[in-house]
């Protein structure tokens, strides 16, 4: 479900961009001290994203060095130290892995069972190092609620959205309070009911096919989805940036890059995303289209 929130490259400037890559190889370097080498498999651009909402907030210098890495071994690379941030964002991806690798074994998908199995002992031992037992609590309190309405065959999209930004809400929001708590506990709510929604639509043939849970298929019957149907979807998930765009305003006031890549990731990663709701037949097979967000 992850691997949604993301800048669309072509669009940020030079500095942008090198700011965007240097926070995701720091986040990257800051998972494997902070809980464990193999941690950064998990590695997602959502958490880039949580990481910049964080820092947005905070008081904390960053410093960028270049450094060399597995992936890199010959060339240096700039990487940005988040400090105590970036060790929140690696110990709350680490922890957010291990609940869903547990959900994974009760898939339907031999391929999620058996990716699910031979990761579960590299995570069990990250989430140890993660030690955010309250955390993982009201994690395990979301994804039990999740659980509960697809055994239940639950037709409403809305619900399992909602608990679903619940979650991300308690993460982005975590060790926070006043204003800054509840600004972030937006972000990461509506957040979360973009991914949750958006993935849902995106899955929807391989869903009904499989016969894997998806509210969507649930409430549609499993029919295939007029233009119409799939506009209606397509609107919803615009407000609900809407509302996350409404969100992020309430962060402090800055105009640096990391609030342009912000923006981006608002205005074009996202609805770039979901451009696929739009798209006819014809389109989808037409090189040269180009989706909604994308300009010339």
């Amino acid at each position: 479900m992850f691997g949604y929130v993301k800048p669309w490259i072509p669009e940020l400037r030079v500095r942008e961009e090198a700011a965007y890559r240097a926070l995701y190889c720091g986040l990257c370097r800051t998972m494997k001290r902070t809980v464990g080498r193999l941690s950064t498999l998990s590695l997602s651009y959502d958490f880039v994203f949580f990481l910049i909402c964080r820092l947005r907030v905070s008081s904390e210098t960053q410093k960028t060095t270049r450094r060399r890495c597995i992936a890199h071994p010959f060339r240096r690379r700039p990487m940005t130290d988040a400090g105590e941030t970036g060790r929140l964002a690696a110990r709350i991806s680490a922890l957010l892995t291990y609940d869903q690798l547990l959900d994974d074994l009760r898939d339907r998908g031999l391929k999620k069972r058996l990716r699910a199995r031979l990761l579960l002992p590299i995570f069990k031992s990250a989430k140890r190092r993660a030690n955010l037992p309250d955390l993982d609590a009201e994690f395990r309190r979301c994804l039990d609620s999740l659980d509960s309405l697809e055994r239940g065959g639950n037709p409403s999209c809305d619900a399992a959205a909602e608990t679903f930004g619940s979650l991300l809400g308690a993460a982005f929001s975590y060790g926070l309070d006043g204003a800054d708590a509840r600004v972030l506990f937006e972000i990461g709510r509506h957040t979360g009911r973009f991914i949750y929604v958006a993935d849902a639509a995106e899955d929807y043939e391989d869903d009904r096919r499989r016969g894997n849970y998806n509210p969507l298929v649930v409430s549609y019957g499993g029919r295939d989805l007029t233009p119409e149907e799939k506009n209606a979807l397509h609107t919803s998930l615009l407000l609900e940036l809407k509302a996350l765009e409404g969100a992020i305003a309430l962060l402090p006031p800055r105009r640096d890059d990391l609030s342009e890549i912000t923006d981006n990731v608002l205005y074009i990663g996202l609805v770039r995303r979901i451009a696929f709701l739009k798209l006819s037949p014809e389109e989808k097979k037409d090189p040269g289209f180009k989706p909604e967000g994308e300009k010339e």
